[in-house]
């Protein structure tokens, strides 16, 4: 049931993305690409017991944030001309923009849009950064300490030829050794922590600061975020939150898996360490958040 739902949960902003992607073709009379994957997606949120509340959600969501998106695209229309398509990124792409839903207009130039739903008052992952960011940016592989995590599971297991797919499946059905990869996990989560941490307050003030413009994707002049919440919708541009050549930047531990950037002494971001899949089997990645939220 726990993978149900987080299968779930993917689908749910899958689905909202599309909602908006589906309404931009409606508004502007142009093709819709995905209504397989719409209809996929509410189907598979549906398989959770409370798959017609969450449906009802976006939905409602959906609803709050029209009249901004409206807005957006009436201004950028009448800065790049008319839209020609709309673009689901999706979840399958391998690719270094944050945005969720892209509009072509007849001049080849682009809006992107980055889209959250979310059920309480947050703002939700500002972006999720994988082994390969972690690498790029903080020259950080943590690769052998991942490998010897799986190595260390598959001797515990007693399964040496097993891989680790089939070793996942095994230690999902098992309490022994999901119990001992989760604790097994959380030890290699504290020290990717520790190393992200200690590496990022070692970086240039020049590589810190394409760090996290990397991470607003601040560089970006046609992204635009919208984010519909229980209080209601907050937009924001990344390029207007580039920061500043002479900007302060340090982090500081906040737990064993998490700390907070400060920019000029104000805590600005918090980096919690992740474990994909929440039980130390699966890919590590860093979720990136706003530390203080005001709307």
């Amino acid at each position: 049931m726990e993978d149900r739902r987080v299968k779930a949960n993917r689908a749910q902003a899958d689905y909202f993305e599309l909602l908006v992607a589906q309404y931009i073709c409606h508004l502007y009379k142009i093709r819709f690409s995905y209504s397989k994957d719409f209809v996929s997606l509410s189907d598979k949120i549906l398989t959770v017991p409370d798959g017609a509340n969450r449906l009802k959600l976006q939905n409602r969501n959906f609803r709050k944030l029209v009249p901004k998106l409206k807005k957006i695209l009436s201004y950028e229309i009448s800065k790049k001309g008319r839209i020609i398509e709309v673009i689901w990124l999706g979840r399958k792409l391998t690719i270094k923009t944050t945005s969720d839903v892209d509009t072509e207009h007849i001049t080849h130039k682009f809006t992107r849009f980055s889209i959250k739903s979310i059920s309480e008052s947050g703002l939700g992952t500002i972006r999720n950064l994988g082994m390969r960011s972690l690498k790029e940016y903080l020259n950080i592989d943590f690769s052998p300490g991942y490998k010897k995590m799986w190595q260390e599971l598959r001797s515990f297991a007693e399964k040496p030829d097993l891989s680790n797919t089939e070793l996942k499946k095994i230690t999902l059905n098992n309490k022994r050794l999901f119990e001992f990869a989760s604790k097994n996990g959380r030890k290699y989560q504290n020290k990717l922590n520790q190393s992200c941490f200690k590496a990022l307050n070692r970086l240039s003030k020049e590589r810190k600061l394409d760090f996290l413009n990397f991470i607003l994707d601040a560089k970006d002049k046609d992204l635009y975020v919208i984010i519909a919440n229980s209080k209601g919708v907050v937009v924001y541009k990344p390029d207007s939150k580039k920061l500043r050549s002479d900007s302060k930047i340090k982090a500081k531990k906040i737990s064993d898996v998490g700390y907070t950037i400060y920019i000029d002494n104000i805590p600005t971001y918090r980096i919690q360490t992740n474990a994909t899949n929440g039980i130390g089997i699966s890919a590590f990645c860093q979720r990136v958040f706003f530390a203080d939220i005001k709307q």
